[in-house]
């Protein structure tokens, strides 16, 4: 037996009796309703899936590999679990919080007319394509499952729109004392957006090889991160965000 298997074994074992009633009382109510014997495979599957989260011996933020390794099933079993889980617990600001985690970690890739994000949770892929329709705009998976590519308009759009109103306050607020009133949220992100893509491009052009390239683009994504998570929390760093714009240089 490998390590995986051990840990969620031992887990079962260390649950409290409390915790261990509450699970059991749960999967028997679930399974007689409506009646003994009626509720299919794959509802049994989610609803087991569902109370080993909840019972915290897999985190509800596992990663998709995680499950995959510590259930001993397929990628597309472990994607259906993950799916169906969230979908029936699920709520829209529990996707929003999510989706804030996901859109300050921009991935770089060749097309530097383009931004992707890293997205292993398939409801959350249908949450922020439902949110892009909704704003006009289009998101291209045919490279990836996994991976979105969003133009840069249609990213700094979904940004806005998720960051909450009181951060947007901070953000405007910053941009009118630095002298940037009219640029608003949405060209400095634009801004810091396409300064750090020149970059990336710029200084991954020549002889450099495609190791040179990918390693550049995460330490400027890690640069970015930094910047994006002070914008989209604004309302919590505000000295931050005002740095941010005297940086942005956005009185030029």
């Amino acid at each position: 037996m490998d390590d995986d298997y051990l840990d969620i074994k031992s887990k079962i074992d260390n649950l409290k009796d409390q915790e261990a009633g509450a699970a059991f009382k749960s999967i028997v109510k679930a399974y007689l309703d409506p009646a003994y014997g009626s509720m299919t495979k794959r509802d049994l599957d989610i609803l087991l899936f569902t109370e080993l989260q909840k019972a915290n011996i897999i985190s509800k933020n596992a990663e998709l590999y995680e499950i995959i390794r510590s259930l001993k099933i397929s990628r597309a079993k472990a994607k259906n679990l993950l799916y169906e889980s969230k979908m029936r617990r699920a709520s829209m600001e529990d996707l929003d919080k999510e989706l804030k985690g996901i859109l300050i970690k921009p991935i770089f890739l060749k097309d530097n007319d383009n931004i992707s994000i890293e997205i292993d949770n398939q409801l959350l892929v249908d949450h922020i394509r439902w949110k892009l329709r909704k704003l006009g705009y289009i998101t291209d998976g045919s490279f990836s499952a996994d991976l979105l590519k969003l133009s840069i308009d249609a990213y700094v759009a979904l940004f806005v729109k998720v960051t909450g109103e009181n951060s947007k306050k901070v953000i405007n607020e910053a941009l009118a004392k630095c002298g940037a009133e009219e640029i608003g949220f949405s060209g400095l992100l634009k801004k810091i957006l396409k300064d750090a893509t020149k970059k990336v491009v710029g200084e991954a052009t020549g002889e450099a090889t495609v190791e040179a390239a990918e390693g550049l683009g995460k330490k400027v994504s890690k640069c970015l991160y930094e910047k994006l998570h002070s914008l989209i929390h604004a309302h919590d760093n505000k000295s931050e965000v005002s740095r941010i714009c005297d940086e942005a240089q956005l009185k030029d």
